[in-house]
């Protein structure tokens, strides 16, 4: 008896069923994008029971009665002819799967009509049967009726998710092929309500009418699309969008290089908001790999990684107002009812929770509020008054008459207030600024090049909790945290002279000895050639100590054993990060200066004219250096406006 037989058409459908339509979002997918390859500029989906009935329509080209009937049979499709074909795919859709895959597990009602044709044609389709076929009255386009899906597969609709969990994945594809499409205009029901509509007037507009307000004023244009700003980092990659020749897809590649591009511009566990659209040559990928054309291969992976890295870094060149946040105060509107339910319906219909598009004003209100502290009750027991250094003294005493003098007059030179003083000269060379003079910055105990200070266009104000350094600048209030500040510096400082192989290491007279659990130990021995590099010679001792031996020439401002435990517990916990940029991490950290210290004015002027020559206002976490704050939100603030 022969065992091999060939499968009953109903099976077979059924079986390509199974790969073509998973859920009613894979099947809601393919009739947007068949509909997109007909030319439409109006799409319609109206959505019941979790996605079992739609109804979806189109101002496309149509079909004619021939076409209606063919559509609905495997492997017919007008989009490809021959197999060279496959290799410069420009459509959507090119299997010729979907529509006979969904008219095999479904009750399907097709209507369609062509701009040469006078009257529609209305077909119905039952399991993938043709039961019924008639002339109507119609639009040019097309309308595609679904009811009860899986009407003959009750395992597969039986595994389906809660319909809150389906309206979501299907609110997810239709704002992705929004996105790729913003000329097309987008409505999407749910339940008879409306919950998405784009106007087809262009990809900003499309943003602000998915996302909101929000969303588009945090959002900045470039080369390769739209990239978010700290107000829009997210705990998850979902906000990574990528479109690849208008086509919404998954590339491990694109996100690894977004995310790469943000590297010190994100706090862990955050992920940036980003819309990448790339125009690549279809020879150069395959969208082949599944039925659901979600994920593409690229014939060079490297070149798309290093395009999209690099055009991102280039943008984040002159990033300052993109990643520092500003202190708005909102004017105070009384909302309606009607205003209310309105933004009520929004954010329940909204594609992301309401939580990720909190107010700008919530989110900082703490900084734009001090806390009232009961003066009455604070305790200054310990508060210590310093007593003059008496050997200092006695140094100055044994200096000679003249040596004295020179020091009256250079403190004599420095004013309390650092007025700017600007000396004209008659040559453009010598018109540099310097708010005092850089032979009389000896107290500067941050930076030994005061070179920064040439050409500075603010004013600091003052420090003020010894963490916080005020300033005014561009017209506005900038508040600079000092620990981020100099922990920036720091790195950049740090990266450059591993790199270059100009970092500089000292011996220790006596080696330092410390313990360590067995992990850390052995994570240490294993990079022992690392860290030597970086200027901590390490040696095993007994059992779980170690012996370090050098040190790097810079201080580091916390003893050695805590510095190296720094280092391989940021190892440990960010494995997927290089060591290298670990370790320049944890020493650029370690030797920043902390809150509640002390600063001159000198030390506050070299530290702001130094970052604003770096170039860069985040901290190697991700966290921003700046917060801004304008004259008018002062002025609304004391009730002015």
């Amino acid at each position: 008896m022969n065992r091999i037989r060939i499968l009953d058409e109903s099976v077979s459908n059924a079986i390509a069923a199974g790969e073509v339509v998973e859920n009613p979002t894979s099947m809601i997918k393919e009739l947007i994008e068949n509909s997109l390859d007909a030319g439409s500029k109006e799409i319609k989906l109206e959505v019941w029971n979790g996605g079992l009935d739609i109804s979806i329509s189109d101002s496309g080209y149509g079909m004619s009665k021939e076409d209606l009937l063919l559509s609905i049979e495997r492997h017919a499709t007008s989009k490809i002819i021959t197999k060279d074909d496959l290799f410069n795919i420009r459509t959507y859709g090119f299997r010729g799967e979907a529509l006979s895959s969904i008219a095999s597990v479904s009750k399907m009602i097709l209507s369609s009509r062509t701009e040469d044709s006078p009257n529609g044609t209305q077909m119905n389709v039952l399991g993938g049967k043709v039961t019924n076929l008639k002339d109507i009255q119609k639009n040019v386009g097309t309308q595609i009726e679904i009811k009860d899906l899986f009407y003959n597969t009750p395992a597969r609709k039986k595994f389906l998710r809660k319909d809150t969990t389906e309206y979501l994945n299907i609110k997810d594809i239709f704002l992705r092929e929004a996105l790729a499409n913003p000329n097309v205009k987008f409505i999407l029901n749910i339940e008879g309500k409306e919950s998405i509509r784009t106007s087809g007037n262009g990809i900003e507009n499309a943003i602000l009418e998915i996302f909101g307000k929000n969303y588009l004023k945090n959002f900045s244009k470039f080369s390769l699309g739209y990239l978010g700003n700290a107000n829009l980092f997210k705990a998850n990659k979902d906000s990574i969008f990528v479109f690849i020749n208008g086509r919404s897809v998954k590339s491990k590649i694109v996100e690894e290089a977004v995310i790469a591009a943000y590297h010190t511009k994100l706090m862990k566990g955050k992920y940036p908001s980003a819309l990448i659209f790339l125009d690549i040559d279809p020879a150069e990928i395959d969208v082949n790999v599944h039925p659901s054309k979600k994920i593409v291969k690229f014939a060079n992976q490297s070149e798309i990684y290093d395009l999209v890295k690099g055009e991102i870094e280039k943008f984040f060149s002159d990033d300052e107002n993109f990643i520092s946040p500003h202190i708005k105060v909102e004017d105070e509107e009384v909302e309606t009812f009607e205003e209310k339910e309105e933004k009520l319906e929004y954010s329940n219909n909204n594609f992301l929770d309401i939580n990720d598009f909190k107010d700008e004003k919530e989110s900082l209100s703490q900084l734009s509020v001090v806390q009232k502290e009961d003066y009455l009750k604070k305790d200054y027991s310990e508060i210590k008054v310093e007593k003059p250094n008496i050997s200092h003294i006695e140094n100055i005493v044994k200096t000679s008459s003249n040596e004295i003098k020179e020091n009256i007059e250079t403190f004599k030179k420095v004013d309390n207030d650092f007025d700017l003083i600007e000396k004209e000269v008659g040559t453009e060379k010598t018109k540099d600024k310097y708010i005092f003079d850089t032979k009389d910055t000896s107290r500067g105990k941050i930076f030994d090049d005061f070179s920064s200070l040439k050409n500075i266009d603010f004013r600091v104000i003052g420090q003020v909790f010894d963490s916080f350094i005020l300033v005014e600048r561009n017209n506005l209030l900038e508040i600079y945290d000092q620990h981020i500040i100099h922990e920036r510096i720091l790195y950049e400082k740090l990266k450059q002279e591993y790199y270059s192989h100009s970092m500089t290491k000292q011996n220790l007279l006596v080696p330092i000895r410390f313990e360590l659990d067995p992990r850390e130990k052995q994570l240490a021995l294993e990079n022992t050639e690392i860290f030597s590099s970086f200027g901590f010679d390490i040696d095993d001792f007994e059992k779980n100590e170690i012996l370090l031996r050098t040190t790097p020439t810079m201080d580091l401002r916390d003893s050695y054993e805590n510095i190296i435990k720094e280092i391989l517990d940021n190892i440990s916990k960010n494995k997927d990060k290089d060591i290298r940029e670990n370790i320049i991490v944890s020493m650029s950290c370690k030797g920043a200066i902390k809150a509640n210290h002390k600063l001159t004015i000198e030390e506050m002027y070299s530290m702001v004219a130094k970052l604003h020559e770096v170039g860069e206002y985040t901290c190697p976490h991700g966290r921003p250096i700046i917060v801004k704050m304008s004259l008018l939100d002062l002025e609304k603030l004391f009730k002015r406006k």
